[in-house]
């Protein structure tokens, strides 16, 4: 619960305004795939940071380099 506390320790009647909320749209859908540098990769899941950047973890086929699963930023994907 958000309550607001006036100097004097009396609660105020209303709370003042909250910050807004965006629903932005998303640049891949689950299961697409994608290019990551120069190899190709599956989206598995995306979210997005407090910042509002788009983040997605993929998994890469092919050579990894042992990490065939990464979180990486949507830009960097194509």
């Amino acid at each position: 619960m958000l309550m607001e506390v006036q100097a004097t320790g009396a609660v105020a009647d209303e709370v003042t305004g909250r910050t807004k909320i965006y629903d932005a749209d998303w640049t891949f859908r689950i299961g697409k795939a994608v290019q990551f540098g120069g190899s190709m990769a599956i989206v598995l899941s995306r979210t997005r940071s407090a910042m509002g950047k788009e983040i997605c973890q993929i998994w890469v086929s092919g050579e990894a380099h042992g990490r065939p699963l990464r979180w990486v930023d949507a830009r960097m994907l194509k």
